[in-house]
């Protein structure tokens, strides 16, 4: 196995803790947008020294998980809910670092993608050039520049050895199961106020806390009234020494229960991936 399947075979264990089960579709979608990311920002970007956060004034009715389960409980139950039926997704992501006291590599990717997670079905596509589709029981993940396989492109992942390979870290990038995980682990959770967008109307809930020490996470979740997450944005800060690293994720949710069709890329353009 030479490094470059060595990394991969690293970046494809998407963290699955706390999922509802089944639903974990988009992993190896995630980890190849990880690798993708990685290659762009590794000229010389080193996470050393934090910047202290300026906290948003927000207008909001703060709940917490001690004297307001409900809230979290009306966020989760939303994710949890969507995430167990057919969907389109559009996404935006961007990043960057502050480098002694400059903003170094900023990013910026955009992402279309559809599940269908009763039939083990999803498809996906970014602006970078990442392409995943999961079918048949394997997810297939586009590789441009293919080193052993000329000519095939899409390298063949059995869907569940995903779950079964070591979980990382990762401050890029995370799936909606991910931060459905994640959010489970907030500190606090915050009615933001009305929400709305084509055909709903809601209430946004806003959510901090996870992990601390060096790495803070924020965000929110705007649900329907049919109990539906709609959109949901996650932030993530990572600080150390000098520097500080900050990920944003925008997550909008569309055209529940509308029929997903994916198939598998043609064989003679497969190999089996790591």
């Amino acid at each position: 196995m030479n490094d470059a399947e060595t990394e991969a075979r690293r970046l494809l264990a998407a963290a699955t803790e706390d999922m509802p089960p089944g639903i974990g579709l988009l992993d190896g979608f995630a980890a190849a947008r990880r690798r993708d990311r990685a290659r762009r920002t590794r000229r010389g970007a080193v996470l050393s020294a934090g910047i202290a956060v300026a906290a948003a004034a927000v207008t909001a009715v703060t709940l917490t998980i001690g004297s307001a389960p409900p809230a979290l409980a009306t966020v989760t139950s939303a994710l949890t809910r969507t995430l167990t039926q057919s969907y389109q997704l559009a996404e935006q992501d961007s990043s960057y670092y502050i480098w002694n006291g400059r903003m170094r590599y900023p990013a910026h990717d955009t992402c279309t993608s559809e599940a269908d997670p009763a039939r083990h079905l999803a498809a996906a596509s970014c602006s970078g050039g990442v392409r995943a589709r999961v079918v048949g029981g394997y997810t297939y993940l586009y590789v441009p520049h293919p080193v052993d396989h000329p000519g095939r492109h899409w390298a063949r992942i059995p869907t569940a050895s995903l779950g079964q390979l070591p979980s990382i870290n990762s401050f890029t990038t995370a799936t909606p199961q991910q931060m459905l995980a994640e959010i489970k682990k907030a500190d606090k959770v915050t009615v933001a106020g009305p929400a709305s967008g084509p055909g709903w109307t809601g209430t946004r809930y806003a959510f901090s806390g996870g992990p601390g020490g060096e790495i803070k996470l924020s965000g929110t979740v705007s649900v329907d009234q049919q109990g539906r997450a709609r959109v949901l944005v996650l932030a993530i800060r990572l600080t150390s020494a000098i520097n500080v690293f900050v990920t944003t994720q925008v997550l909008t949710f569309s055209d529940f229960g509308a029929p997903v069709t994916v198939t598998p890329p043609p064989a003679d353009q497969t190999f089996s991936g790591p």
